[in-house]
């Protein structure tokens, strides 16, 4: 969701999904591309990846949902710390998790979607005032 929704608001720029226990052979949930459709982004091809170093090389800027992945993150990868960022502190200097709406339903499924795409929408502003 986060990456679809930074490509929306940032075109010109590069965005990988990459999860700690992503699975390519869990598919997106429909409930996910009901979410997306609704705020108008099509459906297109996607497939969980799992996190590694060279996505972290690759990288501009990192965000993390919660801060447990954060700190696995930085204990890992100590020299790819000053481009990591908790979504929530990047966007609203916040420093608290977004949950993953994946795993939820109704109500909270709702609150948590639009909590991650209101958080990546004021990333996306930042990183334009930056340009």
């Amino acid at each position: 969701m986060a990456q679809r929704w930074l490509e929306k608001l940032l075109p010109q720029a590069q965005v990988r999904s990459r999860g700690l226990y992503a699975d390519p052979a869990f598919p997106v949930p429909q409930k996910i591309w009901h979410f997306l459709e609704e705020n108008g982004i099509s459906r297109s091809p996607h497939t969980p990846h799992m996190l590694c170093a060279e996505d972290l090389a690759w990288a501009d800027i990192i965000f993390f949902m919660e801060q447990r992945h954060l700190d696995t993150l930085l204990d890992r990868y100590a020299q790819y710390s000053d481009k990591m960022w908790l979504l929530r502190d990047f966007a609203f200097e916040e420093e608290e998790d977004v949950p993953d709406p994946i795993g939820l339903s109704g109500r909270a499924f709702e609150k948590n979607a639009r909590l991650l795409l209101d958080a990546v929408s004021a990333a996306a502003q930042k990183l334009s005032a930056k340009q």
